[in-house]
């Protein structure tokens, strides 16, 4: 296995295990799960640090028949459908006449109702990559931690975690 070092000269994949290591919520992480290079890299990842998670799919019914043959090969892979208030599923095909356009690279609504409503209450993980959009850029690298203290952050430090307070209330 080749090993890439950051820039404290420290192994990013060991790094990457201490930190799934020290968040671990006592109900596991809420592993969400899309089938493309980054998402197989954080599970493989949670698999090597052995930590509690469940993986989820949010079947958006658009996604290629190789992408969804591909995501079945990962038996603890859960596949989740989206519904409405009323119950009835939400598939791309009917949220295109509800919103009178198909999505687009400026309008995104269909991750909202397919993807972005699973996990609530539970912590997150994503494959997502910062240089993917500015959003996620601007809004990532974050941990909010209530009712947490300093003393907390500086047990944290041990995994590779040197937290710095930010005026948006978190820490990076």
């Amino acid at each position: 296995m080749i090993h890439q070092i950051n820039l404290d000269g420290k192994d990013k994949v060991q790094v990457a295990i201490d930190r799934f290591k020290a968040f671990e919520p006592e109900e596991g992480y809420f592993l969400a799960f899309s089938g493309g290079k980054d998402s197989v890299v954080i599970k493989a990842l949670a698999d090597m640090a052995g930590v509690k998670y469940d993986a989820h799919y949010s079947i958006t019914t658009v996604d290629p028949p190789a992408l969804v043959k591909f995501i079945k090969t990962f038996p603890d892979v859960q596949m989740d459908s989206s519904y409405d208030n009323d119950g009835k599923r939400i598939t791309m095909w009917n949220l295109i006449p509800n919103k009178l356009m198909p999505p687009t690279r400026l309008v995104r609504y269909c991750c909202e109702k397919l993807k972005e409503s699973s996990g609530q209450g539970r912590i997150t993980v994503t494959g997502a990559r910062w240089d993917e959009s500015s959003n996620r850029k601007n809004n990532q690298g974050l941990i909010t931690f209530p009712r947490k203290s300093k003393k907390t952050l500086m047990e944290l430090e041990g995994f590779g975690a040197n937290f710095t307070k930010t005026d948006r209330g978190g820490w990076f």
